[in-house]
């Protein structure tokens, strides 16, 4: 490799040229560069300058300075994550920045934003109602998630100053209670989904008793059942996200990577449901849920299908999450460790496992408060010496 000039540099192995031009400064001060090669001298020149002048436009147009909008931040911020995240993933950051972010802080100039800002605007979530209901934790923590992840871009990339936005507070004053079924509700929907049992039955059925998400169970296919090892693997997962690119359509179904690296997993089967899927079992390749490899059922659809049978079973409203809290509430009141619970449910931790997803019901509450000796026995204890 001989260097021409300046950030010059003639690979002989590839037979071009090479070279790079200063795009800015690191967060530590070290000059970053971008990169560009040509198959001759004045190829590579060309395309050199066309980069630094396009370079210096793209920080024109969003106004590097300290008067830029938080907005403009944002704008630059998704552009960049588009490029290594996954399209849901983008979804539920252009929606948050759409619906929340923007409209609060969009015209607001970057670095004027204060941290008393954003903790009055925390306030606000906290109490704010949508038209199901109170904004929940996880919603708000999300939000917060995505200002923070700007802050920091805008700080890295432009080194724009900002004020200090961490150990910023996003718990809800209070959580919403989680539905879950109770164990009559439970009762009832096993004795109406056996009575006549069909493929949706069945999923709804295999989530009482494994606790797979929504998604998971749309994108199982009858291979991820192992009926040597009684098993059934969790390695994707069914979504609709929006195509905002797209004129024709807002939308469009993906089968994608679980939510998370944990989310991919291995689920010992119960011996009652392992007894159903030997006798329905279906082609290999097929979706579970149709039991044809090129038909689904999406979530939206399976969970508007699930209403519908717990209100032909006579059980109040609920939607299909609760399944999955109800599996894991009943887990834990039927000795399943809390380790093993948190692996078959695909949680990152053991917390996220019992503070989101277990329920105690007031007759668990009950047994265990009695399950304490009683002051007479304490006495008499006392009185014998013992």
């Amino acid at each position: 490799m001989a260097r021409i000039g300046n950030n010059i540099y003639f690979r002989r192995s590839k037979g071009k040229w090479e070279g790079r031009f200063v795009r800015g400064r690191n967060t530590d001060g070290k000059l970053c560069y971008g990169y560009v090669s040509g198959d001759t001298e004045a190829e590579y020149t060309a395309k050199r300058d066309l980069a630094a002048k396009a370079f210096a436009e793209e920080q024109k147009q969003a106004g590097m300075n300290n008067g830029l909008l938080f907005s403009a931040v944002a704008a630059q911020w998704l552009a960049s994550e588009s490029r290594i995240k996954k399209d849901s993933t983008i979804c539920k950051y252009r929606n948050n920045l759409n619906i929340h972010l923007n409209p609060r802080f969009g015209d607001k100039i970057f670095s004027d934003i204060r941290r008393e800002d954003v903790v009055e605007y925390i306030v606000e979530l906290r109490n704010k109602d949508s038209n199901r209901g109170a904004m929940s934790t996880n919603t708000i923590k999300s939000i917060i998630s995505v200002f923070r992840a700007v802050v920091t871009y805008g700080k890295s990339q432009y080194h724009l100053p900002t004020a200090d936005f961490t150990g910023l507070f996003t718990r809800a004053t209070e959580d919403i209670p989680c539905r879950l079924l109770t164990e009559n509700e439970e009762a009832v929907l096993l004795e109406y989904i056996l009575s006549e049992l069909d493929s949706e039955k069945m999923g709804i059925l295999l989530v009482l008793y494994t606790g797979l998400r929504l998604g998971e169970l749309c994108a199982l296919r009858w291979d991820d059942i192992d009926f040597k090892e009684k098993t059934l693997t969790v390695h994707s997962t069914m979504k609709r996200i929006q195509t905002p690119q797209s004129p024709d359509h807002k939308s469009k179904v993906v089968v994608t990577l679980p939510k998370s690296r944990k989310s991919i997993r291995t689920i010992p089967l119960h011996e009652d449901i392992l007894e159903l899927l030997k006798k329905r079992a279906g082609k290999g390749s097929a979706f579970f849920l149709t039991g044809k490899e090129n038909v689904y059922i999406e979530p939206r659809t399976m969970q508007n299908r699930f209403k519908a049978i717990i209100r032909a079973a006579g059980i109040a409203e609920a939607n299909f999450h609760a399944l999955r809290h109800t599996f894991a509430t009943r887990s834990v009141e039927n000795g399943i460790d809390a380790k093993i619970l948190s692996e078959i449910l695909g949680h990152a931790s053991v917390r996220i496992t019992l503070d989101r997803y277990v329920h105690p019901s007031a007759e668990q509450k009950r047994k265990s408060m009695n399950s304490l000796p009683g002051f007479r026995n304490k006495i008499d204890r006392k009185q014998k010496g013992t």
